[in-house]
Formats: C-alpha cells, structure tokens, sequence
C-alpha cells in the first residue's frame, strides 16, 4: 500500500493506494495521466431527438401566449405563485419588455414582462392571489 498526498479544489487529502491484480480484479484497469499531463474531458452528446410534423410545442420555462376568440392574446403564469403587485390596468398601454405584474414564488419576485406593444383588455388577477402555471393573468391586444 502506498501513501499518497492530493490537493483538490484547494482542500488537501491524504490517500492510501493498494495496488490489486488486475486480472484478479473485477475491476477493468483504469490508465492515469502523469502529474501535470492533461485530463481529457469527455463530453456527453445529447442522443438525436425524433422530429415531429407538429408545430414544436413551447417549453414549460417560456410560454407561448395563447389567442382565445376575439384577437386577444392570452397572457398565462408561467410559475405558480403569490401576486404581489398588478401593474397593469384595463385600456393602459405597454411597450415590449415594460413589467405588467410581480408574482413572488419561492420568496423571489419575479417580473411579468409585455411579450411586445400591447395594450391590455383584461386583468384576471389581484394582488394577493395565488395563481397556478397556466393560470390566466391578462388579456392583450
């Protein structure tokens, strides 16, 4: 057995290295770069996704907003939450990326944003409800 002293990430260790056979090891033998050498890195590749004829659906982190009847865009939560503070008023208009209401969800305040120049129709919301993912916040026109 062999004692070994390794630094890693600043916090040192001390080692004991036993040597084994390894054709009696279950083991397969495992090959170590010389001090100083580099460590090559192995980066997994993603296996290949099957395409699909559909449209691709939004991802969960980044709703599409949805068109109800009447050219209105829906605006939906994105995450469940507290409602903090409605910006937002029915006939108010808004420019891309201006902060329409605040929903808190894990003691973080996190800003809804005008997906583009709109103006509001209808606020769903008040402050102090609690919304669900998908839950409608505002309609959009």
């Amino acid at each position: 057995m062999k004692k070994y002293r390794i630094t890693v990430n600043g916090k040192t260790f001390d080692v004991d290295v036993e040597e084994v056979d390894a054709k009696k090891s279950m083991l397969s033998p495992v090959s170590v770069p010389a001090a100083g050498a580099p460590v090559p890195v192995v980066v997994p590749t993603p296996a290949p996704r099957a395409v699909s004829a559909q449209a691709p659906a939004a991802s969960p982190a980044t709703p599409r907003p949805a068109a109800p009847a009447g050219g209105a865009t829906a605006m939906k939560s994105p995450l469940p939450g507290k409602i903090l503070k409605v910006l937002a008023t029915p006939g108010s208009s808004w420019k891309k990326g201006d902060t329409l209401l605040i929903i808190e969800a894990m003691k973080m305040e996190n800003e809804i944003l005008a997906p583009r120049d709109c103006t509001v129709e209808e606020v769903a919301v008040e402050s102090n409800q609690t919304v669900k993912t998908g839950d409608l916040l505002l309609k959009l026109a």
